[in-house]
């Protein structure tokens, strides 16, 4: 049951897995070839920047919205949420990608995710054989592969410049969050909590990376998305706990063992926007900034 759990946090955190400008507007594209190697090492090939794009993860859509490109994002997925004109936008995905929709809608390129390569093999292979222009996204593991992410996207679209300005502005906004984290008085212990039954995320996360970007330390030391102990949170005693599921605080004040936890007691309990601190896209400062909202609230 555990493990089921697990893979279903997992899932969704992939899902999930997007503080630039959203704003739709002109872009540059380029009017020459394009070839961009993909994450699988294929080169995608395109005579000419691509006006109608379907994206296969909310991740890829922010970015493509971030560089200018809405109004040529004809396909999302179910799990689409931001911007909000995304909601208006047609489903191609949900528990698998609906390879029919998708080449009724006749795209000049589809942007798929590494993360998605096991599970959706044969819906990929159906694309390609129909002649799709289909680029698997590499699968970015922290900022600077976010960062690395937005520029190959940029590339692929013919959105250089677009790209670059997206990247420059958060590169200035990591460094406007680290230097105010020099501010802090202390480092305050943080427990991050993703699901009720104690899941968190640990080294190598975007949320770990983005909780000591801003100023704290993960009582967690483990690497990735584990399940943890009861015990353990209790032993650490956290000065301060982030939740990213709704009625987090509720649920946890309600348990009886917890009630001598610093960040209880305190009640320095606070509910994050998952997708700013899981996506990797424009607004992963957003959400560092979030955090360190909350850091110098306890500080």
């Amino acid at each position: 049951m555990k493990w089921f759990k697990g893979s279903v946090i997992v899932l969704l955190l992939a899902v999930l897995t997007a503080c630039g400008n959203t704003e739709t507007k002109a872009p540059t594209k380029k009017a020459e070839t394009i070839e961009v190697k993909d994450a699988t090492g294929e080169t995608i090939t395109l005579k000419e920047a691509p006006t109608k794009i379907i994206s296969l993860m909310p991740s890829n859509t922010e970015i493509l919205f971030s560089l200018g490109l809405g109004d040529d994002v004809i396909g999302v997925s179910a799990y689409d949420d931001y911007p909000a004109e995304t909601k208006n936008i047609e489903k191609v995905v949900s528990t698998n990608v609906d390879t029919e929709k998708i080449i009724s809608l006749k795209p000049d390129l589809v942007l798929g995710h590494e993360s998605m390569l096991s599970a959706q093999k044969d819906a990929y292979q159906q694309l390609k054989d129909a002649g799709i222009n289909l680029f698997v996204v590499p699968d970015a593991t922290n900022l600077k592969d976010t960062e690395k992410t937005i520029t190959t996207i940029g590339e692929l679209t013919g959105t250089d410049k677009e790209a670059k300005q997206v990247t420059t502005s958060m590169e200035d906004q990591k460094a406007a969050i680290e230097k105010k984290s020099k501010e802090l008085k202390t480092s305050p212990k943080v427990w991050i909590e993703i699901s009720p039954d104690l899941y968190t995320a640990g080294k190598g996360t975007f949320m770990n990376e983005m909780l000591e970007l801003a100023g704290g330390t993960n009582i967690v030391t483990e690497d990735g998305f584990i399940p943890y102990n009861e015990e353990k949170v209790i032993e650490q005693n956290p000065d301060i706990i982030l939740s990213v599921y709704p009625d987090a605080k509720s649920i946890i004040e309600k348990r009886t063992a917890w009630k001598d936890i610093t960040a209880v007691k305190n009640d320095q309990i606070y509910e994050m926007d998952a997708n700013k601190l899981s996506r990797p896209g424009p607004r992963l400062l957003e959400g560092a900034a979030d955090i360190q909202a909350v850091l110098f609230k306890n500080n």
